[in-house]
């Protein structure tokens, strides 16, 4: 890789007042490591929705040990006692209408998670959301989903979902969550609210590049990080949707990416064997600059110096 182009495109990039990291893997080796505004190696941070393709991950775990049955399995069959009496186009959201954002259930993301997080059961709150259109018809996101995709994981595998992901999948790859935050009645933040090292964050995003083995060993299931990594909604003119990731193309390079709120990036480049990881700094629950956006760093400067070797 031309180092000059990427030291112009990583110089761009530090002026990003809420930056704390960015990190380039490329053929297994790290190629850029840099730190910003009081990030560092050691430092964890909150990767916020980023962690919904954790939850990915654990689902496809849990399906391949025979845990879950299959993503077509129905919410209420893990949890019936959240679905007395409630309509029967209700009792039909399926664990993949959750995972593909298509629950049907009204939510409206930054604003609904405020109204839950007064109940006393998060989950039974979610889903006593208006159905407003049938299962598996339209894009909504939602985080919502994923945390009753959480408790879903909690009952099926008789552990929490933390648990679970040491197990299973952390702890298979050396990574230690700082943070994983809980719900009153015990289930962990689906999607959210999960603390990460930058460097952590980049391993995650190797065992999907290596299409989820690691070291030799298979972690997550090969089919799981294929459906990660194939479109299922257009979202708009940039951004599509799949499982828990998002996707995107630049430059003629398909790519996905784990995405969180204020600028936590995880971007896999499968056709240039690339892992791209960004942090930002969401300490005080905002951020200075919500609108980090690293198209223009992968377009201009990431695939051009890989084109210049």
């Amino acid at each position: 890789m031309d180092s000059a182009t990427l030291e112009n495109g990583l110089m761009s990039l530090s002026q990003e007042k809420s930056l704390l990291s960015v990190l380039i893997i490329r053929n297994n080796h790290m190629v850029a490591e840099r730190y910003f505004h009081g990030g560092g190696v050691q430092k964890s941070n909150n990767i916020h929705s980023a962690s919904k393709g954790v939850i990915q991950a654990l689902v496809g775990i849990a399906v391949a040990k025979g845990l879950i049955g299959s993503l077509d399995d129905k919410v209420s069959k893990y949890l019936p006692e959240y679905f007395p009496g409630t309509n029967a186009r209700k009792r039909q959201i399926s664990l993949r209408d959750l995972l593909t954002m298509s629950s049907g259930l009204a939510w409206q993301e930054d604003d609904t998670e405020y109204v839950i997080q007064e109940r006393a059961d998060w989950v039974q709150a979610i889903l006593d959301q208006p159905l407003h259109r049938g299962p598996g018809v339209v894009f909504n996101y939602s985080t919502g989903n994923t945390h009753v995709l959480s408790a879903v994981l909690q009952r099926a595998s008789g552990m929490s979902t933390c648990e679970f992901a040491a197990r299973y999948l952390f702890g298979q790859i050396g990574i230690t969550v700082e943070h994983w935050g809980r719900d009153p009645q015990g289930v962990c933040s689906g999607g959210y609210n999960v603390y990460l090292t930058s460097r952590e964050l980049a391993k995650f995003g190797l065992l999907y590049l290596d299409r989820g083995a690691w070291q030799g060993q298979q972690i997550v299931p090969a089919a799981a990080v294929e459906q990660a990594s194939r479109r299922i909604w257009q979202v708009d003119e940039e951004f599509g949707y799949s499982q828990g990731w998002w996707t995107r193309r630049i430059a003629g390079h398909d790519m996905y990416l784990a995405w969180g709120y204020g600028g936590q990036f995880s971007y896999v480049i499968p056709a240039v064997n690339v892992v791209l990881v960004a942090t930002g700094d969401t300490r005080d629950g905002h951020v200075i600059d919500d609108n980090i956006d690293l198209r223009d760093f992968i377009e201009r400067n990431l695939l051009p110096s890989i084109a210049k070797r």
